[in-house]
């Protein structure tokens, strides 16, 4: 199949995997690290770069400037929603209802005990700011804009390593001691599918739960050594963000299941 893959740092895990394994598909790619609306224009199917630093990055990787997007089967959308990261910023403040830790406070607040310390909001609220978040973002546009079916691959959930890194990532630290990963991401997932699901010939590749740990994060050896959008390179040491070939591996089964292609595994030869 001809697949065009247009996303950020995360499409580098996409991109590892793809040359380990072609599987018969060529792939073309339009990616940057932060890519932007201001980085491109689409306009009657043609994607076009519109920024130096991405006409720069798609020389060096051979992709021309402008494509027709009528040109490909399929188009492959790399991050370019809402994060994990917007999640739980969006919550951070506030206690959730409808989540285990929502649940506890709504019921300390019930008593003639101290109330919550934090706010409360419904989890119907929250989910609702996570799909006008989703709706507005460069994916849900480029999907609406786009002449072929499309496949959102989200970033994936950060390490379970930064449960190690003292002092840091306390809001998500958070959300895992008090048991409410699951639930931050099934609303995640629901806003994505919500607002994907309204635009024709789009759909969501999300993460399977194989891949998880705490609900919310990702297991480590899914994220160590993940790869980089310039040819050859790595992250940092101790990069929580970007999934490695592996998880790409696994993600593009996914997606040739879902685009009706073969997929060869040691499980299904």
């Amino acid at each position: 199949m001809r697949l065009c893959l247009i996303g950020d740092s995360h499409a580098a895990m996409l991109i590892a995997a793809h040359r380990a394994d072609p599987a018969g598909d060529a792939l073309t790619i339009f990616a940057k690290p932060g890519l932007a609306a201001s980085d491109i224009v689409v306009e009657d199917g043609i994607l076009q770069a519109v920024s130096e630093d991405l006409c720069k990055r798609l020389t060096g990787m051979g992709t021309s400037d402008r494509l027709d997007l009528r040109d490909f089967d399929a188009i492959v959308i790399a991050g370019l929603v809402p994060s994990a990261f917007a999640a739980v910023r969006l919550q951070q403040g506030h206690a959730v209802s409808g989540w285990p830790s929502g649940a506890r406070a709504l019921a300390r607040a019930l008593t003639d005990g101290p109330g919550t310390p934090r706010p409360l909001m419904t989890r119907s609220a929250y989910r609702a700011a996570l799909v006008a978040l989703t709706e507005s973002s460069l994916g849900a546009t480029l999907a609406r804009s786009a002449p072929c079916p499309v496949l959102l691959v989200p970033q994936p959930f950060p390490s379970d390593a930064l449960l190690q890194m003292e002092g840091k990532y306390p809001v998500f630290r958070r959300v895992v001691r008090n048991g409410d990963g699951a639930a931050l991401t099934e609303d995640l997932h629901a806003a994505y599918n919500s607002v994907f699901r309204k635009i024709a010939g789009a759909s969501c590749l999300l993460q399977s739960t194989d891949t998880r740990s705490h609900g919310c994060l990702t297991r480590a050896d899914l994220m160590r050594a993940g790869p980089r959008l310039a040819e050859g390179g790595r992250q940092e040491s101790d990069d929580i963000l970007h999934g490695n070939a592996t998880l790409g591996a696994e993600l593009w089964a996914g997606l040739r299941q879902r685009l009706r292609t073969p997929v060869e595994t040691t499980s299904n030869p």
